[in-house]
């Protein structure tokens, strides 16, 4: 035979010749021996059969597959040969001649794992499986990083990061080897880091499932309770994996007020003014203004609407030395969100406007006081059958958006005039191509709604808004 000398063949066809020999060892056959146990069967059977969705196994639409033989007693097994990748899911059920399939959900384990498979063909032993019953084979173990921010936390006092008892955060989940169960898995910080990044918590967790798996639910727990969200989901792809980043009860700290701050609320309401019903607001009757919300003791702890006897007179809206104009003022206390969702009441009443059609609007510094927008009552820019929020900024807005509204004026002096919507943990970014380059914080611009941008010549600039997480 001719003689095969590498020295003058091309770098690219060897390099495919190399692929080649890759793709076939993947396709290396595996044996795989199944066990069944056919004792919790009725009797009378005589056949049983392996089939899945393997090729051998043929049509999955015909019960009577690769067969089984009775090796001793109520044990059928048999050593079938499989070409499908090493790593594959195969799906299998057990059938018989009389019952035909059985009736539980397939069977799943991961082609050429367990065993000996260096060899060619591999080898795999399946543990014996009983007819119909739970199956005994192996889950595959994926290693799952979660991370949670526990800075809100730590703000509200909540979680105090090193206190065997305040102090201590797990994950637990319906994918984990212990379910939802006591023996939650505890994540661990590094202290060491500065600022909030020590109060990152992760740990990794083995996860039991087939890839993909679509999808795991889980929660994370402080000393011992949960969380108040809903279930968090996340699909498991690969192994190992890193999920990402979350905050405890979804609260970042930059949505917490870090400090108590007396906030001024006013709203304009013309007697005449029509509620919800009707109703026509006459304060020369004895008509009054209140104001409800979820910083006044969570909507006066869910008891409104209701007798004016169970407002607290201090939410009660007086009149201003502004015509029509009514006005109060609260403290926010410390830990509470930045945004604030109310609505204003005749006589105690709910009759501003439809079912949770409130004002939402934003503390946009920190203090030691902030003035709201003037409010408008609800009614009279957002009647029923009109979109609501209505969209903006205006003095009629009803809800405020988070950020934005990044606008850039006509130059003047050397100067760009820019403004937008702001508020603390938001920040002016730069560069100088739209598409290319990094982003440039501005820290001084955070918890600011204006700048004058000193104009370089001719240098173009871009901007954005990015809020802190």
């Amino acid at each position: 035979m001719k003689s095969f000398n590498t020295n003058g063949i091309s770098r690219r066809w060897l390099g495919v010749g190399l692929s080649l020999m890759a793709a076939v060892a993947a396709q290396a056959s595996t044996q795989v021996t199944f066990m069944v146990d056919m004792s919790t069967e009725t009797p009378g059977f005589t056949a049983v059969y392996t089939t899945g969705s393997f090729p051998e196994a043929g049509p999955w639409n015909s019960p009577n597959s690769l067969l089984m033989i009775n090796t001793t007693g109520t044990i059928w097994s048999n050593t079938f040969t499989l070409n499908d990748p090493v790593g594959t899911i195969e799906q299998v059920k057990f059938t018989d001649n009389t019952t035909g399939w059985s009736s539980v959900n397939n069977y799943e384990f991961l082609l050429g794992t367990t065993g000996d498979t260096t060899t060619t063909p591999g080898t795999e032993i399946l543990p014996l499986q009983t007819w119909n019953g739970v199956s005994t084979w192996p889950v595959p173990t994926n290693n799952v990083t979660f991370q949670v921010d526990m800075s809100a936390q730590v703000l509200l006092g909540n979680f105090i990061p090193g206190d065997p008892v305040n102090g201590v955060i797990q994950v637990a989940g319906d994918s984990f080897p212990n379910q939802w169960g006591a023996g939650n898995y505890v994540l661990t910080n590094n202290p060491n880091l500065s600022g909030n990044l020590s109060n990152v918590y992760s740990g990794i967790v083995p996860t039991l499932g087939f890839l993909p798996i679509n999808p795991i639910n889980y929660k994370f727990r402080m000393n011992g309770g949960w969380e108040s969200v809903n279930n968090r989901t996340a699909v498991i792809t690969n192994n190992p994996q890193v999920l990402p980043l979350v905050y405890y009860n979804d609260n970042s700290v930059y949505d917490l007020m870090p400090a108590p701050i007396t906030v001024n609320f006013s709203v304009y309401m013309p007697s005449g003014t029509l509620d919800i019903s009707g109703y026509a607001f006459n304060p020369s009757n004895g008509d009054t203004l209140w104001i409800n919300g979820d910083f006044l003791n969570g909507w006066n702890g869910g008891t409104w609407p209701g007798p004016i006897g169970n407002f607290p007179a201090g939410q009660q809206m007086f009149l201003s030395a502004i015509p029509n104009v009514y006005t109060n003022t609260f403290i926010i206390p410390k830990g509470n969100p930045v945004t604030l969702n109310y609505k204003y009441s005749i006589d105690s009443q709910d009759d501003e406007n439809g079912f949770q059609t409130n004002h939402v609007r934003e503390i946009r510094s920190y203090g030691p006081t902030y003035t709201m927008p003037q409010d408008t009552w609800s009614l009279l820019v957002c009647p029923p059958g009109t979109p609501y929020p209505n969209p903006g900024i205006s003095s009629t807005n009803i809800v405020e958006p988070d950020f934005g509204y990044l606008t850039i004026g006509t130059p003047s002096a050397g100067n760009l005039p820019i403004t937008w919507l702001g508020r603390p943990g938001v920040e002016l970014l730069n560069r100088a191509s739209l598409t290319t380059g990094i982003w440039n914080p501005n820290s001084g611009t955070d918890g600011t709604q204006s700048t004058n941008w000193a104009a370089a010549g001719n240098v173009q600039q871009f901007f954005r808004l990015l809020k802190k997480q």
